[in-house]
């Protein structure tokens, strides 16, 4: 007697039918939405900076603009024969700031240029290009007077002074030059 196994019929998979994917797009698009929501709502937020003028905490003590200055318009050059010689680039221009820091902390305070950076809501970090003093430390209670140059966009835009230890200090707009 010959038997022959049962024969199971071929599994077909079937692609995706038009009703699967009429329930399947909403469920992404909704996902990606509470993804979104989710990340906004668990962001850091920012700390805004101190306004123009007024003090902000740093690192061992306070630090101040006492000025925000286009190259451009009031002459000044830093010492030196070769410094800033080249001209900024294209939507660009210089700015000097002035900041003051005072060592409150009894370690003192420590000034280093290349930690100063200006950064702009929503993105883009500007380092100096040209800085004095070079590196130091001020005791409890002495102050240093910072000069920062910076290339930065010659627009109303929004600029942070971003320092070491602390919120940031506001540029203000009246650095620019360009239309709004």
């Amino acid at each position: 007697m010959e038997t022959t196994a049962p024969t199971n019929p071929p599994v077909s998979i079937a692609p995706a039918t038009p009703r699967r994917w009429r329930f399947l797009v909403p469920i992404i698009l909704l996902a990606l939405v509470g993804a979104v929501v989710v990340n906004v709502l668990l962001a850091a937020p920012r700390t805004p900076p101190a306004l123009l003028g007024a003090s902000a905490d740093v690192s061992g003590g306070l630090a101040r603009i006492q000025g925000v200055l286009p190259t451009e318009s009031d002459g000044w050059a830093p010492p030196g024969p070769a410094a800033l010689a080249d001209p900024s680039g294209a939507g660009l221009h210089r700015v000097r700031i002035l900041v003051e820091l005072t060592a409150m902390e009894e370690d003192g305070l420590s000034f280093d240029p290349a930690e100063y950076t200006v950064s702009a809501l929503g993105g883009g970090t500007w380092e100096a290009v040209w800085s004095a003093p070079a590196p130091t430390q001020a005791r409890q209670g002495e102050t240093i007077d910072a000069v920062l140059v910076f290339e930065l966009p010659d627009q109303a835009i929004d600029l942070t002074l971003d320092v070491p230890g602390g919120a940031g200090l506001s540029l203000g707009a009246g650095h620019h030059r360009g239309s709004d």
